[in-house]
């Protein structure tokens, strides 16, 4: 089983997709964590990346593309993939097409004020990685990761000015999509504004329908 799950910044993508991949062992396919794995390295491509990235830009379909294939080829023992963050623009979403079958795609909808709000309030661990929110995700002690207790941090592409631009880029170039998605009859919306557990209820319930 193969699911896109999109919606714009702070819609809950990861945290759903994380519970998606433990209750049906598929691989969680986080476009944006791979991306921040190239720029951690601090290789030619990742120095490139920090900077299409810091500004908020969409990353060139080149790069993400062919990280979507190489992963899914090394997890091809896994039930299947959680497309997180990926398609975001026409071209991906005919290359994921030519090359996956999808079973589902679901977006998480949120308005712009309430994904502003989310980002904001985002925060990560920068040992492990694990992601917080100061509303929904809060750390046991204030500031400080549950696992390491590594003081928390804010990414740079969480700034507003990045946030904004990414969702007008969201706007523009990820939500025609659902036109696609609607032709094959695979598409679910999902109010994300919810508690966490009743998204991932109406998840369950739009995957079982399918």
């Amino acid at each position: 089983m193969n699911i896109i799950l999109f919606g714009p910044q702070g819609s809950g993508k990861g945290t759903q997709a994380e519970m998606l991949e433990k209750k049906f062992g598929l691989y969680h396919l986080s476009m944006g964590d791979e991306l921040r794995k190239e720029i951690k390295s601090g290789s030619a491509l990742g120095k490139k990346l920090e900077k299409i990235m810091n500004k908020g830009l969409l990353v060139p379909s080149e790069i993400t593309n062919q990280i979507a294939l190489k992963i899914s080829k090394l997890k091809e023992s896994k039930n299947g993939i959680i497309f997180d963050g990926y398609p975001r623009s026409m071209d991906q979403w005919l290359f994921l097409k030519k090359n996956f079958k999808i079973d589902a795609a679901i977006e998480l909808h949120l308005t712009e004020k309430e994904s502003v709000r989310r980002i904001s309030s985002r925060r990560l661990c920068p040992k492990c990685g694990r992601n917080y929110n100061t509303i929904y995700i809060i750390p046991k002690v204030a500031g400080r990761c549950d696992d390491d207790n590594q003081k928390l941090v804010q990414r740079d592409d969480d700034t507003p000015k990045a946030v904004m631009d990414r969702l007008e880029i969201y706007h523009s170039q990820t939500e025609p999509l659902k036109k696609e998605y609607d032709k094959l009859g695979i598409l679910s919306v999902i109010e994300g504004d919810q508690s966490i557990q009743k998204v991932s209820k109406d998840i369950l319930a739009s995957i079982k329908n399918n």
